[in-house]
């Protein structure tokens, strides 16, 4: 084995781990010397510093690396999400808590740390077990950042997350004993190579469900989404960003292995008229209800957090449609589209931290006159809405309408419908999304603010985690090349080396 390569391969997560000691030393010794904790300033700026440190670290890690073990992989697709997890990490880190609401900056910041370090070990192995205990690494690090703020709602959001999360994690291990039980070997490429052996036993095909259940939680994929709505009303909104964006980013790669890498012979068809039973058809199943289920209940909402919860698990559905047709091509747009959608939705929820910590609330009148109080709030909430709602020119149409394409393709080359049930449900349920999206914008826009106070004065860094991604959101959708064709050629470059 070559260990200069392993630790090379290690060097930007040794960053992040080191950083975050640095800054419990730091938060301990300003506590224990001034007897106040460390400002939130200082901590966000350490924070930062660190993530910019493991960027640099993952930048210049050599392109081609052999450490002779499957344990830890730096292929393109590795490499590619990692730098999205810093990315998407450090937008989560500029989105400051509100004020008190986190009492110990130092502590609050060095579980970031830790959950980003998780994420990135996560997209870094082809090995299940080691998959298993990085993520356990991340989910438990979110767990604790959801109920930090110590309020009662908190406390409840992080015990109902804790609480699917570890029966999530039980069907997720539980499975994985059962697909090692069938193949004696704990990396995907060996379990793909026995595939070629013949049809999965029952106990295995067993466990490829767990594995589906368990990968559906990460996701928010209905019925497993229990408890996002929950999370994302009573964490505090840096949490909530790093939940909605960058671990649901790592969820759809982590679908992308193990299932169209690993057991791409066990994927049957969701086609309809040629339904075959495997992962695709059951991820078909998941899609629709998800879609359905998101969407409907969206609709109901007065909370605007408990909204974009129900949004996650609709866009679920709409990834799930393009992860069902089984075809790299179709898997690269879903990439594509959850990391879009990761930046829309981690803004949007900046753009209502900011109303929240104005007005007290999230609900929808708490939005009226918006955009005479804070324009660039205003604005900015209308590019991610609209992205979300995929309506052109913004990347989320750009990433809905890929998608979409590719599940349609499968469908005119296997079969006459195939896939058409699952688009045509996605197209219906985008359209009832467009209602909900607009009630916020009609809120922000055209209603009058009523007796609000002033202008709204945001923190520097709060900025920062608005402006971003809504430059990137239109960006990438004027451009979408920009994005589409390294995650292209991450995916081919990536499945050449199996």
């Amino acid at each position: 084995m070559n260990y200069y390569a392993l630790i090379l391969q290690l060097l930007p997560e040794a960053v992040l781990v080191v950083t975050a000691l640095v800054l419990l030393g730091v938060a301990v010794t300003t506590e224990s010397r001034k007897k106040r904790p460390l400002s939130l300033d200082v901590a966000i700026a350490i924070t930062s510093l660190g993530i910019a440190a493991a960027g640099f670290a993952l930048y210049r890690c050599p392109f081609t690396i052999d450490c002779g073990s499957a344990l830890i992989v730096m292929d393109p697709l590795a490499r590619l999400f990692k730098c999205l997890v810093l990315v998407l990490g450090l937008l989560a880190v500029l989105l400051p808590p509100a004020r008190g609401e986190i009492r110990h900056p130092g502590e609050f910041y060095a579980l970031m740390l830790f959950a980003i370090t998780g994420l990135m070990l996560t997209v870094g192995t082809n090995h299940l077990l080691f998959l298993f205990v990085a993520l356990e690494l991340a989910s438990l690090s979110l767990y604790l950042l959801a109920g930090f703020s110590g309020t009662a709602r908190a406390a409840e959001a992080s015990l109902k997350y804790f609480l699917f999360g570890g029966v999530s994690a039980a069907f997720l291990l539980f499975g994985l004993s059962l697909l090692f039980g069938f193949c004696p070997a704990l990396t995907l490429p060996a379990m793909a190579a026995a595939l070629t052996a013949g049809p999965l036993p029952p106990f295995a095909v067993a466990g490829l469900v767990m594995v589906v259940v368990g990968l559906g939680f990460k996701l928010a994929a209905a019925p497993f989404h229990y408890w996002a709505p929950d999370v994302y009303q009573g964490a505090p909104a840096t949490s909530v960003a790093m939940v909605a964006a960058a671990s649901k980013a790592v969820g759809v790669l982590v679908m992308v292995r193990v299932l169209l890498f690993g057991f791409e012979a066990a994927g049957g068809a969701a086609l309809w008229g040629s339904l075959k039973p495997g992962w695709s058809l059951w991820l078909g199943v998941l899609a629709a209800v998800s879609m359905v289920w998101g969407n409907l209940l969206a609709l109901a909402q007065t909370s605007v957090r408990r909204l974009l919860a129900y949004s996650a698990v609709a866009n679920t559905g709409y990834l799930l449609v393009a992860l069902s047709a089984n075809g790299p091509k179709a898997a690269g747009t879903a990439l594509f589209y959850v990391i879009v959608y990761g930046l829309a939705t981690l803004g949007a929820l900046a753009v209502t931290a900011g109303v929240e910590r104005d007005r007290g609330d999230d609900s929808l009148g708490s939005f009226a006159g918006l955009v005479h109080r804070s324009p660039l709030q205003a604005v900015a909430l209308l590019v991610f809405l609209t992205s979300l709602a995929g309506i052109p020119p913004l990347a989320g149409f750009v990433g809905k309408f890929a998608m979409f394409s590719e599940a349609l393709t499968v469908s005119a080359t296997q079969s006459s419908t195939g896939l058409v049930w699952l688009v045509g449900l996605g197209a219906v349920m985008s359209a009832i999304s467009f209602y909900y999206y607009l009630q916020v914008l009609k809120q922000a826009f055209v209603r009058d603010a009523g007796d609000a106070s002033g202008p709204v004065v945001l923190h520097w860094a709060h900025r920062l985690a608005m402006l971003v991604p809504a430059v990137l959101v239109v960006l990438l959708g004027l451009f979408p090349a920009w994005l589409f064709g390294p995650v292209a050629r991450a995916l081919e470059e990536t499945l050449r080396g199996w």
